[in-house]
């Protein structure tokens, strides 16, 4: 079958996904820069090079479009969480404590974004539950890696793992470092603190476990 053609030239393969993602970062930049209040499909048109209409073709409206980019932010950070996978459990649960420390420009950048968006979930419910359920995803992530490690170093003593599927200690310990993170992440925003003593401190937490 022959391809179709028009006036001899092969159709344009447009990448939606690409597009997609264009315009999401345009609107974080938007939002690091202006607040989410600053958000206009104009603005993020203009800072992602295209049209009014192709954003709206792609999301809609501009509440449709913040809580894209919300979402988008959740699946970034656990994009990055999923490179983990071949490390230890302990090297894990250090990556999820540690991961929202801005480290440089682009990392505040997102950090600002996302604290955006916490100012933005007091308002808004749909904004509030993605953001719940990612710190309830994160939560329950470092309880089950805390076992795990636990449990790894169980095995080395000859102990075996434990069977003990309701968890309380592991669970005040994960909520007590995603605690830690959310305030040292503050300081170092403010710059009240260096990354390097705050990603110490947290390696520090969790080698103490």
């Amino acid at each position: 079958m022959r391809p179709y053609c028009y006036r001899g030239r092969m159709p344009r393969v447009v990448d939606h996904e690409q597009r997609r993602w264009e315009i999401v970062y345009a609107l974080w930049l938007v939002i690091a820069q202006h607040g989410i209040e600053g958000v206009s499909l104009r603005h993020v048109a203009a800072e992602a090079g295209v049209s009014m209409g192709r954003i709206q073709h792609y999301f809609g409206t501009k509440e449709a479009l913040v809580l894209a980019g919300c979402t988008s932010l959740v699946q970034s950070a656990y994009g990055g969480y999923r490179e983990t996978a071949d490390a230890a459990p302990r090297e894990r649960l250090l990556h999820v404590v540690s991961q929202q420390i801005p480290r440089d420009d682009a990392g505040r950048m997102g950090v600002s974004v996302w604290y955006a968006y916490v100012a933005k979930s007091i308002n808004d419910s749909a904004v509030r539950q993605v953001l719940a359920e990612a710190r309830r995803g994160a939560e329950e992530e470092c309880v089950r890696l805390i076992r795990a490690d636990r449990d790894d170093r169980a095995d080395l003593a000859g102990a075996g793992p434990g069977d003990d599927a309701d968890d309380p200690a592991a669970l005040q310990q994960a909520r007590r470092l995603l605690a830690l993170a959310d305030g040292l992440t503050l300081r170092v925003l403010v710059g009240d603190l260096e990354p390097a003593e705050a990603v110490s401190m947290l390696e520090a937490e969790v080698g103490r476990l």
